[in-house]
């Protein structure tokens, strides 16, 4: 994995965090702070490849949950961010597995 996929999942996170941020009520603010642990996570050089994803999941699942239990509502760009964010860790996670032979059905 490239360092340049880690950088660019940070970024897609802290826009993610910066649409977050204007918005005062709880939830809102709770996520912002969920990202932000996250990604001083992800800014340590220990978290790479596989590890990634699961570090990232859990903001995805809090915000999922957020609006299934309490009707939480997100912007159009708010999920959409969401969805890039989801997608890079999903990216990185599948290129640390195809590496190895015999998980991605390789001999």
């Amino acid at each position: 994995m490239a360092v340049d996929e880690k950088q660019a999942l940070i970024a897609k996170m802290l826009k993610l965090q910066h649409l977050f941020e204007p918005q005062t009520d709880e939830i809102s603010q709770e996520v912002v702070v969920k990202i932000k642990q996250v990604v001083d996570r992800l800014a340590k050089k220990g978290i790479q490849g596989a590890n990634i994803e699961p570090e990232v999941h859990p903001v995805s699942i809090f915000i999922r949950d957020q609006m299934l239990d309490h009707h939480y509502q997100i912007t159009a760009e708010q999920r959409d961010a969401l969805f890039d964010m989801e997608e890079a860790a999903q990216e990185i996670a599948k290129k640390f597995f195809i590496s190895f032979p015999g998980i991605s059905g390789s001999p």
